[in-house]
Parts: structure tokens; C-alpha cells; sequence
């Protein structure tokens, strides 16, 4: 008895080795703008947290009645405050000189640390750090560099206290931050 087939089933191994090659074509051209979007991403995050301390650092000086110093260590890649000049490398909150702030009873560590934010570099003109002053929150002023890949941020801190991200050597809006 012979059987007849009536369709085929399945792939050829020619049509399965072209689907193979359309897909190999696809990724080489995918990937260069996967890394970008993940170098966009990572920058993006970083200085978002570091902003986030800054704004932060601010805040906790009015509210607490009293001077914080920003601690910026581009060497180590961290930023942390404290009552005084701190390092922010240090990750024991009760340890002499952490970026720790008391919360009750308890130190608690205020540290944005650049083992976070792999493949982001950093660079600042603080000279080591800025004090927000409990009087109206007014600050030294300063820069901090952020960039990953061909994508670069700054965190800006003026004489008045305003923390603000912006997107430098640029006349138009980068990852919906204006320019500087």
C-alpha cells in the first residue's frame, strides 16, 4: 500500500538556511542601536540619581535647620552629603566620616555610588564638594559630567541652590533635558 502525501509539512533545510541568514542580517543591523538606546539608559539613570541626591541635600538643609556639605569624588565615582566634608566611598553609615545623615537614633548612608551605573563616566568642577546652607538653600556652584557612550549629561548646582539636568554641547532637547 502506498500512502500519497498531499502537502508538505515542515521546511527544507534551503529555506530554513535563508531564514537563518535574513536573521543574521537583522541583528548585525539591530545591535549598534541597542547599544546606544542601553548607553542612553544607563546615563540617563545615573544622573537622574545624582540629581535626585543633590535636590535631596537641599531639602534635608532647610529641613533639618543646618548646613549639609555634597561630598564629589570623581576618582572613586560617588557623591554623598553629610553635616561636614564626608567620604562618600566609604559604605559603613556609622563609620568616622561616611556621607550619613542621622534618621532618628539610626546613621543611614546618602550615597550615589558608580558601581551602580557601570559604563558611565563622570567627571566634576566642585573641587571636592558644595555646602547647602540652611538659609534659603543656597549653594557653591558646580558641575557634574555624565556620559556614556556618545551621550553626555550635566547636573548644574548655581550660587542660588538650583539643582537642574541639562544636556550639554547642544542647541536642541536631548532625552528630554534642554540645553545648557
Amino acid at each position: 500500500m502506498r500512502y500519497m502525501r498531499e502537502g508538505q509539512n515542515g521546511f527544507t533545510l534551503i529555506e530554513l538556511m535563508i531564514s537563518v541568514a535574513i536573521v543574521a542580517v537583522l541583528l548585525t543591523i539591530a545591535v549598534p542601536s541597542f547599544n546606544d538606546f542601553f548607553d542612553k539608559n544607563r546615563l540617563k539613570r545615573a544622573t537622574e540619581a545624582v540629581y535626585g541626591l543633590m535636590v535631596k541635600a537641599k531639602a534635608e538643609t532647610v529641613t533639618r535647620d543646618m548646613d549639609l556639605v555634597v561630598t564629589v569624588n570623581s576618582g572613586a565615582w560617588c557623591v554623598g552629603y553629610a553635616a561636614a566634608l564626608c567620604n562618600c566611598a566609604l559604605t559603613d553609615p556609622a563609620a568616622a566620616g561616611a556621607c550619613s545623615v542621622l534618621v532618628g537614633p539610626t546613621p543611614v548612608l546618602q550615597v550615589i555610588d558608580g558601581a551602580n551605573f557601570t559604563g558611565v563616566n563622570f567627571a566634576d568642577d566642585f573641587g571636592g564638594g558644595s555646602t547647602f546652607t540652611r538659609i534659603r538653600g543656597t549653594a557653591g556652584n558646580g558641575t557634574i559630567n555624565l556620559t556614556s557612550g556618545s551621550w553626555a549629561l550635566n547636573v548644574i548646582v548655581s550660587i542660588r541652590g538650583r539643582v537642574r539636568i541639562c544636556a550639554p554641547n547642544t542647541s536642541t532637547t536631548t532625552m528630554g533635558y534642554s540645553a545648557c
